[in-house]
């Protein structure tokens, strides 16, 4: 293949090769760019107020393919935004380049396994919506990982399991046992 031939390829991804799956991927593309510029302009808290555009639905919900990010140009976390945070846990530390590399490359990582993984929600629910329950979803389960207010609708509460009589019989002759 052609050098064109491999970046087409890496843009539209694994088959079918349609002209409808590449303006998928254009417009799940540019709405990924709007969501980056987004927390570029109002930082991570755009998350939890993000919450309030559940009804906003994006098309498709299908995932990017692998490499998508070498086409993308805008960035989540800057260097200057990693320098305030820094600065906000210890103000005598400096980091040093390869450092700050490796943590916005780790950050942006993170972001799109995170999208990644909730368009693949989005899809199983046969839904062409990403909404917010995905992502949650997947920052529950994946990385345990609960941030306040970012889509909480209902509050489930833990429920013990109840104990069944033979295990109360069990714990009984346990107890019993190690009193001796």
């Amino acid at each position: 293949f052609g050098e064109e031939m491999v970046s087409k390829y890496q843009l539209i991804g694994l088959g079918p090769h349609s002209s409808k799956k590449k303006q998928d991927l254009d417009k799940l593309y540019e709405l990924k760019s709007k969501a980056r510029q987004i927390m570029n302009q109002f930082g991570p808290s755009a998350l939890i107020n993000l919450s309030n555009f559940s009804s906003i639905k994006p098309e498709p919900a299908s995932t990017p393919p692998q490499g998508s990010m070498a086409n993308s140009t805008t960035v989540v976390l800057t260097k200057k935004k990693l320098q305030d945070l820094v600065r906000e846990v210890d103000p005598n530390e400096q980091l040093d380049e390869d450092v700050e590399e490796m943590l916005l490359q780790i950050a942006d990582d993170f972001i799109e396994s995170v999208v990644t993984a909730a368009c693949q929600l989005a899809r199983h629910r046969k839904s062409s919506t990403l909404e917010v329950k995905d992502v949650q979803l997947h920052l529950e389960r994946q990385w345990n990982m609960w941030i306040p207010g970012f889509g909480s609708e209902e509050i489930r509460p833990y429920k013990k399991a109840c104990t069944t009589e033979a295990h109360k019989q069990r714990m009984a002759l346990i107890r019993k046992t190690t009193k001796k």
